[in-house]
């Protein structure tokens, strides 16, 4: 029996569908847990730095307010949302208190930071990080969700999801 032109399409469209998968399982293992490193991922691990160290070290509103996208939404598991100028006063508010006074540091889980590319937008960037006081009983852990905007060539921080924060133990 001789295939016809359609039936000869479908099986020709089904072993590429089938070889794009098995190449695609091929390949996934390498860049299904994100970017660890490269160009991309530590320019936005720098953005991150930027605007902890704007936000919690130097205490710069301006600074840290410069790196949020106009339209930006911040969602926190414990506070909820918070988007635009909301997000700056709140920004404006933690800088006016300096963490880094109160002996508050911030520092990402070792091994935890990933980027994931996103065609035509930018970058998610995904992590945990742990939040220190001097002398407190206590310590922070979080997890977070960065999706970073790329608007003519410059970083912006679009949307933040902060969740999972949980009290461990304090560092020594």
């Amino acid at each position: 029996m001789k295939p016809t032109a359609r039936g000869f399409r479908t099986l020709t469209l089904l072993g590429l569908m089938f070889g794009a998968v098995s190449a695609q399982a091929q390949t996934a293992p390498e860049d299904a847990d994100g970017l660890r490193s490269g160009p991309l991922f530590e320019e936005l691990a720098r953005m991150d730095g930027m605007l902890f160290e704007a936000s919690f070290v130097s205490c710069d509103a301006a600074k840290a307010n410069a790196i949020f996208a106009d339209d930006v939404e911040f969602y926190h598991d414990k506070d909820g949302l918070s988007a635009g100028e909301q997000v700056r006063e709140n920004t404006r508010r933690l800088t006016a208190a300096c963490p880094a006074a109160r002996g508050v540091t911030r520092t990402i889980v070792p091994g935890s930071l990933r980027v994931y590319p996103i065609e035509g937008y930018g970058a998610l960037q995904v992590g945990t990080h742990r939040f220190d006081e001097r002398g407190a009983a206590t310590s922070t852990v979080a997890r977070f969700i960065s999706l970073w905007r790329n608007e003519n060539g410059q970083w912006r921080l679009a949307r933040v999801v902060s969740y999972d924060h949980r009290a461990v133990p304090a560092n020594p």
